[in-house]
């Protein structure tokens, strides 16, 4: 079987030599045969391998074996095991189970992999799981997006790549390799019930599909998915045209937009909140065709608008009004403000440049600790260039900052109160960086 695995690496080029990988290990037969597999072509790629649990606490002490399984199987191939225990029910609130715990997994993932290093996340999914996937779409009216069904491999975040190593076997092939290797990984019995709308897939209408209607409906899916992800990877290159950025903003000019064809502007839209939050989550047709119908602003779960404004259709983040919390900048670190990331270090004399994502000051000048917060009432500062006070609010007015961006603007401020970088725009010129400068604290804006 690791062959067939080889050739999938090889071919989509899901592996590279030196990588360090962590395989995402429930214990069942798929994650069982996919760290075996990772383990046996180890010296193939000059692999280093570290694997993670995570226990839901779902099952009663049927979580607790899953738990001892997967350590057990980790300690005997000699792979670091890292575990995270959630008490599901206790603190999901009204939401989907299966949504909450696949959040909940994938930021463990996430989490793990920035304390390994690992640029690449391996999980299990298979043929079977890829023709499930591509029902359940079609069930619940998936955007013919969704047709594509999973792919074989995507970013998940800045510096880490989810990866399927068993993307083209099927379930019977796996539980083989098990079989031949004597061992018997765990079983969720939950999978044998119809709870939920993937085992209903999975034990009654595939079964039904396949004897009464067609015995290859799985290749058949899995041809739609395929010529369905060529064609959304030409529109997707033609809608991403039409996504301009600038000063953290993502936006559409008004009059391109409404020129588009039809389909291709909900396809715009689709890529312009991917671009501004990330993720398409629980975005629906009826928000884009609000767009579309011409309404000026359109609110999007999650807290984000779409605004047809000065020309554009722009993207904000808005937590609903919410006023943000103080946020202490860690040095050196990352800090999160609203829909901002802060980077920040301190480095020796380097050479500063104009980027308005970027902000260099003398660490000598400044009073420490410093934080972030939005802007209040009075604010002034002196902007870089200039030798004396402007309020904010004339700053933001003469810089043409419009009204609904104002308040999401991070302001990097010190102990005393001084504001040094209105994030993404203008320094203060009191604590700029000299020739005479020994220390310089460079600091990273990015909207996330």
């Amino acid at each position: 079987m690791h062959e067939r695995v080889i050739a999938a690496i090889e071919k989509n080029n899901l592996l590279r030599k030196g990588d360090t990988v962590l395989a995402a290990l429930s214990g069942g037969p798929d994650s069982t045969a996919l760290l075996l597999v990772l383990h046996e072509i180890k010296s193939r790629y000059d692999l280093k391998i570290f694997a993670v649990h995570i226990n839901y606490h779902l099952r009663g002490s049927e979580s607790i074996k899953d738990e001892n399984f997967a350590g057990e199987l980790c300690l005997k191939l000699k792979i670091p095991f890292a575990v995270y225990s959630f008490e599901t029910r206790k603190i999901i609130k009204k939401r989907s189970l299966q949504d909450f715990a696949r959040e909940l997994r994938y930021q463990a993932f996430i989490e793990e992999a920035k304390k390994v290093g690992a640029g690449k996340i391996a999980v299990a999914h298979n043929k079977n799981d890829r023709v499930e996937t591509i029902l359940m779409r079609l069930l619940r009216g998936s955007h013919t997006a969704g047709l594509s069904g999973m792919p074989i491999k995507r970013k998940l975040s800045e510096n880490t790549e989810l990866v399927r190593p068993l993307f083209d076997l099927e379930r019977n092939d796996i539980e083989d390799y098990l079989k031949k290797k004597n061992i018997k990984a765990r079983t969720d019995k939950s999978n044998l019930k119809t709870d939920y709308l993937r085992n209903k897939i999975r034990l009654k209408l595939l079964p039904l599909l396949k004897k009464e209607y067609n015995p290859k409906i799985e290749e058949n899916l899995l041809r739609l998915a395929a010529m369905s992800s060529l064609d959304e990877a030409y529109i997707f290159g033609k809608a991403k045209k039409y996504i301009k950025e600038k000063n953290n903003e993502y936006f559409v000019q008004s009059l391109t937009f409404e020129k588009a064809p039809l389909a291709l502007r909900y396809r715009i839209l689709r890529e312009l909140i991917r671009s501004a939050r990330g993720n398409l989550k629980g975005v629906e047709n009826k928000h884009l065709s609000d767009v579309i119908a011409g309404k000026k602003s359109v609110a999007f779960p999650g807290g984000l608008l779409l605004l047809n404004t000065g020309g554009k259709l722009v993207a904000v983040n808005k937590k609903n009004g919410e006023k943000q919390k103080v946020v202490r900048l860690k040095i050196p670190g990352f800090s999160y403000f609203g829909n901002f990331r802060v980077a920040a270090e301190v480095k020796g004399m380097v050479k500063c440049f104009g980027s308005r994502k970027d902000a260099y000051f003398d660490t000598a000048k400044l009073n420490f600790p410093l934080s972030l917060r939005e802007r209040q009432a009075g604010d002034r500062f002196v902007p870089f260039g200039m030798r004396s006070f402007k309020k904010l609010q004339d700053y933001m007015v003469n810089e043409k900052i419009p009204k609904y961006k104002r308040e999401t603007i991070p302001l990097v401020t010190d102990r005393k109160g001084n504001i040094l970088w209105v994030a993404g725009y203008r320094t203060d010129e009191r604590f700029k960086v000299k020739p005479t400068t020994k220390r310089v604290l460079h600091l990273n804006v990015k909207a996330v």
